[in-house]
């Protein structure tokens, strides 16, 4: 007997150690509630002006198709327009925890990073055209639609302290358009998205023990994927 147990005893403290996750978190800065409508085209455009060049919303098209949208590559053929830009994706700081990242709120700047992530989302818009314009202008306006946001999170999960395991985060801007048929895209105005355009910032975080960047870019790409396309 004593021959059985030992091999066991021996393998508890390797399982005990596989594991290098301890946890996953998705945050939203804010709330979307599409209206219900029978219109089901979408057009997507993806951006990453982040670190992690390889976090993509490439499955965004499969995920929509199985919940019966068509994925359309012309955006005036389309009822909706969705934008999305990966503004950052490394490791978060003590100082700034991924918590106030997103309540922030969508096109706010932390530093350079996501300055230039902003700039790049209305980049992305203008290559969509004339509509894209329109809702790009939106975006170079930096709005912050969830200011009060940050209220929320005074009583939320405690900051991260100098000696906890790391916490890797991507930080996703989206911005979904409606666009009436026979209409234009709405116009931007100024200090308030127009009606019809929806916007939040969202975050995905993976709670590692050490960091491993690879094992992390999967889960939080699955993860901001799955929220955006939850939306419809």
């Amino acid at each position: 007997m004593r021959y059985l147990l030992l091999p066991v005893l021996l393998s508890l403290p390797l399982a005990a150690c596989a594991s290098n996750i301890k946890d996953t978190d998705l945050l939203a800065s804010n709330t979307l509630i599409l209206p219900p409508t029978m219109e089901n085209t979408v057009f997507l455009q993806n951006r990453n002006s982040s670190d992690n060049q390889a976090v993509t919303l490439s499955d965004l098209g499969s995920r929509l198709a199985a919940k019966g949208y068509k994925v359309v590559q012309d955006p005036n053929a389309a009822y909706y327009v969705m934008l999305t830009n990966i503004v950052y994706c490394n490791l978060t700081k003590t100082e700034l925890p991924v918590e106030d990242m997103v309540a922030s709120g969508y096109g706010s700047g932390i530093g350079s990073s996501i300055m230039g992530g902003l700039q790049g989302l209305t980049s992305m818009a203008s290559m969509a055209g004339p509509a894209g314009m329109m809702i790009g202008s939106v975006a170079s306006a930096g709005l912050d639609v969830a200011s009060s946001v940050g209220s929320l999170f005074s009583g939320g999960p405690s900051r991260p302290s100098a000696n906890e395991n790391v916490n890797y985060a991507c930080v996703a801007d989206l911005q979904i358009t409606e666009r009436k048929l026979g209409e234009s895209l709405p116009t931007a105005q100024q200090g308030a998205p127009s009606p019809g355009v929806y916007q939040t910032r969202l975050a995905a975080s993976v709670n590692q023990k050490k960091l491993d960047e690879p094992e992390a870019t999967p889960l939080v790409q699955q993860k901001l994927s799955a929220a955006v396309a939850g939306h419809f």
